[in-house]
């Protein structure tokens, strides 16, 4: 049932415009938030692709009725409005078997059109845009196996939220935004171990050194908000995670414990006491908020370990400290819409669509425009 009024205006106008169209192209939750935040505060008439996010997209305009941006439910929807697009927005710009085939279907069609795509990173270290791995056995399927250097993008021009031409990390807009609440006291574990960069070695002593830890800790309550992937059959920590010990809670409507408006590791963090985690995202919401974390380290991140401003780190349980100190990344600036603005209207000329040759030949029904 649609329980929002649809007006119709009459307009002598046509297909006449005055500012730019921007098509978001999310395929996950993470990155439907970061397409919220960015296009709410884009001067630029926004719409996003929500088929798999309907629920989000109405809770949305019920909590905004006064947002401008619109939400495109459908891959069909799309097909007819996309020659009103003028720009694409993605958050992941390469090809791997988890992108929803609809989104690969929608980038074909944008690339064969020449649309220019822009490419916003979703993490705080990523393949093709800050992060290569020395693999020799690759396998872009695998939780163990990496890329064997950076993968290439099929976007036209990669922003970026970090570093001096950085538009600022998007999440730093709602830092004001979180109410005050009585929440039980908590120590917040956020994971990521179905990286390849952790090793089945690595991700045994992960789990095992924050076991011993929590049983070492009895009175204590964790709360762990791990990767959706690592709940895979195929990862490791789907099959861990049913050996921890009693006082450490999965977090999720669906899972061990849930607080009510609380969605997931992001929206935690303010709460928290402090933070034990692997190498993640999650560390610049530690940072925007002040908290102090416990950092795991093995030889698959030292290296990025390294680039990181301040940081306390542990490979043992007894490493871990309330104390730790207040993580610092030293990539977190304040998101600033302006200059996100100037970046998307930088012009783009594509001289050839041999990027949508070379998409499409993975595509089994290409959406036609």
């Amino acid at each position: 049932m649609n329980n929002f009024t649809i007006k119709g205006i009459f307009t002598s106008a046509g297909n006449n415009r005055n500012d730019s169209h921007i098509i978001y192209l999310p395929f996950n939750r993470s990155h439907f938030e970061l397409a919220l935040i960015v296009a709410e505060q884009s001067r630029y008439e926004s719409y996003i692709y929500s088929e798999n996010f309907e629920l989000i997209a109405r809770e949305y305009l019920t909590l905004n009725p006064e947002s401008k941006i619109k939400f495109i439910l459908d891959k069909d929807s799309v097909a007819g409005l996309l020659p009103n697009m003028d720009k694409a927005v993605v958050f992941l710009g390469y090809v791997v078997p988890f992108i929803p085939i609809t989104i690969n279907e929608i980038v074909s069609a944008c690339l064969k059109v020449k649309l220019p795509i822009y490419e916003i990173p979703h993490g705080m270290f990523q393949t093709g845009i800050n992060l290569a791995d020395d693999s020799k056995l690759i396998s872009t399927r695998s939780h163990y196996f990496g890329f064997g250097g950076m993968l290439p993008s099929i976007s036209d021009k990669k922003l970026q939220w970090f570093g001096d031409q950085g538009f600022g990390y998007p999440r730093t807009i709602k830092k004001g935004s979180y109410k005050t609440r009585q929440l039980p006291k908590f120590t917040l574990i956020t994971s990521n171990t179905n990286w390849y960069l952790y090793s089945p070695s690595d991700k045994r002593a992960f789990y095992a050194e924050i076991f011993n830890y929590a049983k070492n800790n009895p009175a204590e309550v964790f709360i762990w908000c791990v990767h959706p992937a690592e709940l895979s059959e195929h990862a490791f920590s789907s099959n861990a995670l049913d050996y921890r010990p009693k006082n450490i809670y999965l977090y999720g409507m669906d899972k061990d414990i849930y607080f009510g408006g609380i969605e997931g590791s992001d929206d935690l963090i303010p709460y928290c006491e402090y933070g034990i985690s692997t190498v993640t995202t999650c560390l610049l919401d530690y940072e925007i908020h002040n908290k102090r974390v416990n950092l795991f380290r093995c030889d698959g991140v030292n290296e990025l370990i390294k680039v990181i401003a301040e940081k306390h780190t542990f490979s043992v349980s007894s490493e871990i400290t309330p104390n730790a100190c207040f993580f610092r990344t030293g990539f977190l600036k304040e998101f600033n819409p302006e200059i996100y603005d100037h970046l998307l209207s930088e012009e783009i000329i594509i001289a050839d669509n041999s990027k949508h040759n070379y998409l499409s030949s993975f595509l089994i029904q290409p959406l036609s425009v």
